[in-house]
């Protein structure tokens, strides 16, 4: 072969490479740019999380209650039977929430009820157990046993991992706020009482006494953790009604106007309205609120109607990119089983659904007669105050939506 050739055909390989280097490099730019863009469309899907409570009502612990929780043999109490019925409602809950109405202040002062309450510690075992990890401690007994009942009680809770809010065991856990960030969605707490029976509180900051400089300060101090929502859980409204006076209305109004988003209230005992509002933010941008006035009752022994009769308030949030919103309301009826047929005395919450609905035969050796009516009109009181709906029982659902945004 010729020098001539030999180089002519060296060049002809080097352009044959040379155009296929050129190949794969646009092959390589075309696909680095799609993968560009393809990941760059992946960034600006939306991404959406969720959160979700239950609520309840007082929790209270009577006479009645610790009579039938203790054993003589071992001397001790036992509650594991109180929440069994419901547990399954709770499962599945980020926050799981209710008023503890009472005090853990050690059985050598003397468990007792009303006037003053102090429950046994074990009760906090039952509580836990059945899922609450949040309750607000705010209310007309938390001095029940003093500032030592009081500072016990939050020692107990701690101990527990129970997260509380509205009493505190110094200045400077007052000052805080309560934070709770589920799934990238960010809940600030905060709860007042309207007062303590008399109760001298020796220390301010032993607890949050409603006024209305207390409560502009605490939710603008919520406000300024740029949370999501600031939930307020008021411990107002007068005993037995069945209706909310305008000086409650009033008070919500200003907590509205502080910063609240949702409201929790409690102490009347009974069940009272609960509605949705239009919050305007500092932004001048509208939202969507909620309050309801009392969640009544969820266990005590106050077993006359409507005492014994309240709801599971379940409240599921959603947040897409910053912007969060209460996505969806429901209430679950429930009824504080005082006595069985056999004429024992036997203290459970229970769906009212589930009663309705269960087999006769059940029905006969689980709930007395005089029960089983008065657990139908429950139904039909709880149903016409929140949701202003006449529902016939044979229409009975176990969960009743409120609210879908």
């Amino acid at each position: 072969m010729s020098k001539k050739f030999s180089n002519l055909i060296f060049i002809l390989l080097v352009l044959i490479i040379g155009l296929c280097g050129c190949n794969n490099k646009k092959e390589t730019e075309n696909t680095e740019t799609k993968e560009e863009i393809k990941e760059e469309v992946i960034q600006e899907k939306p991404i959406t999380t969720t959160a979700s409570f239950s609520v309840v009502g007082d929790i209270m612990v009577h006479s009645y209650q610790y009579e039938e929780a203790y054993n003589s043999e071992t001397k001790t109490y036992d509650f594991s039977h109180n929440f069994t019925e419901v547990k399954k409602y709770f499962e599945g809950k980020d926050l799981v929430i209710g008023n503890l109405e009472t005090v853990f202040a050690g059985e050598e002062v003397g468990i007792s009820d009303y006037p003053c309450f102090n429950t046994p510690d074990s009760f906090l075992d039952t509580l836990k157990d059945a899922g609450f990890n949040l309750v607000t401690t705010a209310n007309n007994h938390c001095m029940d046993k003093g500032k030592n009942g009081l500072l016990r009680t939050i020692q107990k809770l701690d101990e527990k991992g129970i997260s509380h809010v509205g009493t505190y065991a110094s200045q400077e856990e007052s000052e805080e706020t309560l934070i709770k960030e589920i799934n990238g969605i960010k809940f600030a707490f905060v709860s007042f009482t309207y007062g303590t029976n008399g109760i001298n509180v020796p220390d301010p900051y032993l607890v949050n006494v409603m006024s209305e400089q207390l409560v502009k300060e605490k939710i603008q101090k919520a406000k300024a953790e740029n949370p999501d929502f600031v939930v307020v859980m008021p411990h107002m409204g007068n005993e037995y009604e069945l209706y909310v006076r305008d000086v409650f209305k009033n008070w919500a109004d200003l907590m509205f106007e502080s910063g609240a988003d949702i409201i929790l209230a409690s102490h009347p005992h009974v069940l009272q309205p609960m509605e949705m509002r239009t919050l305007t933010d500092e932004n001048g941008n509208q939202k969507t609120g909620f309050i309801i006035y009392s969640l009544g009752n969820f266990i005590s022994s106050q077993t006359t109607p409507p005492r014994n009769a309240g709801v599971i308030l379940n409240m599921d949030f959603e947040k897409t990119d910053d912007v969060a919103k209460i996505k969806k309301i429901s209430v679950v009826p429930v009824w504080t089983q005082f006595r069985i047929p056999s004429g024992r005395n036997y203290f459970q919450v229970r769906s009212v659904y589930d009663i309705i609905t269960m087999p006769e035969e059940q029905q006969k050796t689980d709930v007395r007669p005089k029960d089983l009516n008065r657990v139908r009109d429950i139904h039909y009181e709880t149903t016409k105050m929140l949701l202003n709906k006449d529902i016939p029982i044979e229409n009975i659902q176990e969960e009743y939506t409120f609210y879908e945004g």
